[in-house]
């Protein structure tokens, strides 16, 4: 049996204004899309006794509509991953063997507020993410292997 080994690195990164203010959008993006799911799943369930399975809310079809068009500036791979992590913390607060709390609508300012992106490049001094320019990074240890994903923290 082949086991894949993890490892999980902390880096600090040093981005400039426009970078900082991109992070922080792309932080809203995925918590309107967290939060849009969970108000959807939990009307409809309220309103008409119907519950929405993984594959009832395409984040890529809110994209499209007219009134969510900013939503295309930002990762889509980070924004289906926030509304996948709602559907495993449903799966989690009803399984019985689980003590999980029902998920809750996240906030601006908090822990919980971070994405999830895939697509990552660790160059020299630097770590390039999806629809940003290099960050400056301070990379204190060498990275060897493949950068599966990237999860940043916002406070």
């Amino acid at each position: 049996m082949i086991t894949k080994i993890l490892i999980v690195t902390k880096v600090r990164i040093y981005p400039t204004q426009e970078q900082a203010e991109f992070s922080i959008a792309q932080f809203g993006a995925v918590r309107f899309a967290y939060n849009n799911t969970l108000y959807l799943k939990s009307y409809m369930y309220r309103k008409h006794g119907v519950t929405l399975n993984k594959k009832g809310h395409k984040i890529t079809a809110c994209r499209c509509q007219e009134k969510y068009h900013c939503l295309k500036q930002y990762d889509s791979i980070a924004l289906q991953q926030s509304v996948i992590n709602l559907y495993q913390a449903f799966d989690n607060f009803f399984n019985p063997k689980l003590k999980a709390k029902c998920p809750q609508f996240k906030r601006r300012h908090g822990k919980q507020s971070s994405y999830h992106c895939v697509e990552v490049k660790v160059l020299d001094g630097a770590i390039k993410l999806l629809k940003l320019k290099p960050i400056e990074a301070n990379i204190h240890r060498a990275i060897a292997g493949i950068v599966k994903s990237i999860t940043s923290e916002h406070e």
